[in-house]
């Protein structure tokens, strides 16, 4: 049965093939656990953790990181990985050449970066290496470069690489627009190294890597919230290309308001954060002050505690339970149109137990199939986050 205004249509997403094995542990309140030293690999749509379970891609835009330490300020990147550490935080996100927002050199940038993973590791934090930025203006020999991260990487198992930033960005090269170009490229990184061409927005090229690395739409339409809708188009890349997809450079924090390219509005960005999870997407907080590398502070800082949230909201394996869908299916969990309109509906279901985040329309009830029954309903921030569970019986009304 359509929802007003939503996809009728259902969007499955197979979770790895061992999901059967992952603990239906409860959501806490706690930062998430240390993983042990050593790779990422891949099984399916996930990330597994060294130890076997799986990794919870948590992660944060952290440009300036090698570029503190080649500039002999290596206190303040030390700083910051403390402070990521501490929230729970899994990934950082760091360039290794850059120009305009900071000067970083491709040669500077390779001296700087076994210190910043040696710095990571020392916090159990993963960093996810970015080789290409800025190539249109700053002088770089593209395998020298890769085969010089290449090396680095091989001796710090904390850390995967996207071949290039934005690769069909004004700011980049001619080859580092071809995909061609990068996956040969990529073809020189040892194979037990996760690696991503570059995001894959324009071009499906830009997704034979290990895993796909994805900027979603930006637009600020439905009175600012599309660009929180628009992540459930990730469900689509994972059906389609069965690897790992991280939401890599959302719409970003800042200060304030910036049609298309900043939000300040926290309750969106909590949205944003368990519609990622749902999906089964990798999640990365991006922000203004990331650009520079800075703890955030006053407004950003109030959205990256809104995002946050995600991880005590949710049970911390919920993206290998089940399958996402954007609710209005016959078979779902949601039955019937809600009393009043809302935004959207997203759920998803594992066996006797689902979750359905409803955005939008806080007054609105909606019917759920029969069998499904609430088991906890959490008002938040433009929504409700509900838990229910399945057995006999008559379907319930969440009000």
């Amino acid at each position: 049965m359509s929802l007003p205004g939503l996809v009728s249509a259902c969007r499955d997403v197979s979770p790895p093939p061992d999901s059967s094995a992952a603990s239906p542990a409860a959501a806490t309140g706690s930062p998430a656990p240390r993983v042990a030293a050593g790779r990422l690999r891949l099984a399916g749509t996930q990330f597994i953790a060294p130890d076997g379970s799986a990794f919870q891609w948590r992660g944060i835009t952290a440009f300036r990181l090698a570029d503190y330490v080649a500039d002999g300020q290596e206190d303040l990147t030390a700083k910051y990985l403390a402070w990521a550490a501490g929230q729970g935080v899994t990934v950082v996100r760091v360039l290794t050449m850059m120009g305009g927002q900071f000067d970083l050199g491709p040669e500077d940038g390779r001296r700087a970066l076994p210190r910043v993973l040696e710095l990571a590791a020392n916090h159990g934090l993963y960093v996810e290496v970015v080789a290409f930025a800025g190539t249109a203006d700053i002088p770089v020999d593209l395998q020298e470069h890769i085969d010089g991260i290449a090396s680095i990487l091989a001796a710090h198992p904390n850390a995967v690489l996207e071949i290039a930033n934005e690769p069909v960005h004004p700011s980049q090269s001619a080859d580092v627009q071809n995909p061609a170009v990068l996956k040969a490229l990529a073809a020189r990184v040892p194979p037990d190294i996760p690696v991503a061409l570059g995001s894959i927005e324009r071009g499906d090229g830009f997704g034979d890597g290990k895993y796909i690395t994805w900027h979603s739409p930006r637009e600020s339409g439905r009175a600012g919230w599309s660009h929180v809708h628009a992540l459930a188009e990730g469900a689509d890349l994972l059906a389609r290309w069965k690897k790992p997809v991280i939401s890599d450079e959302p719409i970003g924090a800042g200060p304030a308001f910036q049609p298309g390219r900043r939000d300040d509005a926290p309750a969106r960005f909590r949205a944003a954060a368990l519609l990622t999870r749902l999906i089964g997407l990798g999640a990365t907080f991006h922000y203004e002050g990331g650009l520079q590398a800075r703890v955030p502070e006053g407004r950003e800082l109030e959205c990256f505690n809104a995002w946050n949230e995600a991880w005590t909201l949710l049970p911390p394996d919920v993206e290998r339970r089940g399958g996402f869908r954007v609710a209005g299916a016959a078979d779902g969990i949601v039955a019937a149109p809600t009393r009043e309109p809302v935004n959207g509906i997203y759920e998803r279901a594992d066996g006797a137990n689902g979750w359905v985040l409803m955005l939008g329309g806080e007054a609105a009830a909606l019917t759920l199939s029969d069998g499904w029954s609430v088991r906890e309903m959490r008002e938040i921030d433009g929504g409700r986050l509900l838990s229910v569970t399945r057995s006999k019986g008559e379907s319930r009304t969440g009000s």
